[in-house]
């Protein structure tokens, strides 16, 4: 055995490209699962939209160690149960292998997991390497086949008012009693030999993602469910630093990203701003200043919450020429430099077939201390 819990990428390995492909056809299966969620913003989605009993329990469950806790051949078969190439092809553009090529495919990915730690050579010879594209999927899959089993040996499985599911991670809104409840996971925690199931419990609260589902104000006159960003006990915020060697562009991105964050997990006006104002004052700590994060945060105060839930449209993108560099906070300004002297490009005669526009520049990573330390390979 491995020391600790190895996750190895298999980024640039002979099975990523297998991986993605595999991946291309089994992720629609997994969106018709009727738990399926989404990710964040589609949870809230569908906890909003629900009137519920004001008795409701909010239950949460984890599923330990998901990934590596399921043989290759019941991963392999649950893909064979719900793998429908005839239902695929009218979803997806490309044509679809035929089930046994999949299944021939998958076991390629799941039985040639190699690596190589401190020396020594590894293979994984239980459960789906969770550094491979496809796993979440596989996993799904079959997880998806699990719940539906205890859910068909519950007896009070009508009282379930919400039961959603995001890779190991479950939510469900339950009017019954707390013994009922207790009595779900017994069944759950027998149901199969190497899985095992955490869960809470709660009448008022629950955290679930990054988001804390209460009882407040909302839920006492709609009987609709708070929402509020979750901040674990263990956050240090130890956000990216203003003095670190980034273009400008990310630090007004990543304030912008994590405001509308706030903005999205939060139903309640007045728990926005605490929330906004906590977050100003942690990057003050970051060595920011208010002239640059205040503006920021009173554009997207002014956003409409709900706005952020439609889904976006497709944009046609045109391709772009783009110069790829390594930033370098000695060396500012290379679009204007780059623009102004453009017209070098666009008055010649060849050049200008060749770059109809002006390059968008992008900057890739220096090598930093963890590429130098890791000494995983993997084959």
């Amino acid at each position: 055995m491995p020391p600790g819990r190895p996750i190895i990428s298999q980024i640039g390995t002979t099975a990523e490209r297998i991986g993605h492909y595999c991946d291309y056809f089994l992720v629609p299966i997994v969106r018709m699962q009727n738990t399926y969620i989404k990710d964040t913003s589609d949870f809230i989605n569908k906890i909003e939209s629900l009137k519920l009993n004001p008795d409701c329990l909010l239950i949460t469950y984890d599923v330990t160690s998901m990934y590596t806790n399921m043989t290759f051949d019941e991963l392999l078969n649950a893909v064979g149960r719900s793998y429908n190439e005839h239902t695929l092809q009218s979803q997806l553009e490309l044509n679809c292998p035929t089930k046994q090529n999949m299944l021939d495919l998958l076991k390629i990915i799941l039985e040639n997991n190699y690596f190589e730690f401190n020396g020594k050579h590894y293979r994984q010879r239980i459960g789906a390497a969770m550094g491979a594209v496809p796993s979440p999927e596989i996993c799904d899959i079959r997880m998806y086949e699990i719940t539906n089993a205890m859910m068909s040996q519950f007896q009070y499985r009508e009282k379930i008012a919400f039961h959603g599911r995001f890779r190991d991670d479950g939510f469900i809104i339950y009017n019954g009693t707390l013994q009922e409840a207790n009595h779900l996971f017994e069944i759950d925690n027998a149901i199969h030999d190497l899985l095992k199931f955490t869960y809470e419990i709660s009448e008022t609260e629950m955290t679930f993602l990054d988001t804390t589902v209460f009882k407040g104000n909302r839920f006492s006159t709609q009987n609709v469910l708070d929402i509020k960003t979750h901040m674990k006990k263990t956050n240090n915020f130890q956000y990216l630093h203003r003095e670190s060697a980034h273009p400008t562009s990310v630090f007004k991105g990543f304030i912008k990203g994590e405001c509308y964050r706030l903005l999205r997990n939060t139903s309640d006006n007045s728990v926005l701003d605490s929330a906004l104002q906590s977050f100003n004052d942690k990057l003050m700590l970051r060595g920011y200043c208010e002239t640059e994060t205040i503006p920021i945060i009173q554009e997207v105060k002014h956003k409409n919450r709900k706005d952020l839930f439609k889904p976006k449209s497709a944009k046609h993108r045109k391709e772009k020429h783009i110069l790829v560099t390594k930033f370098d906070p000695r060396i500012k300004g290379i679009k204007k430099r780059l623009m102004k002297n453009w017209k070098l490009i666009s008055e010649d005669s060849l050049l200008k077939t060749i770059f109809q526009s002006a390059p968008m520049i992008a900057y890739k990573k220096h090598q930093n201390l963890g590429d130098i330390l890791t000494s995983s390979i993997v084959y």
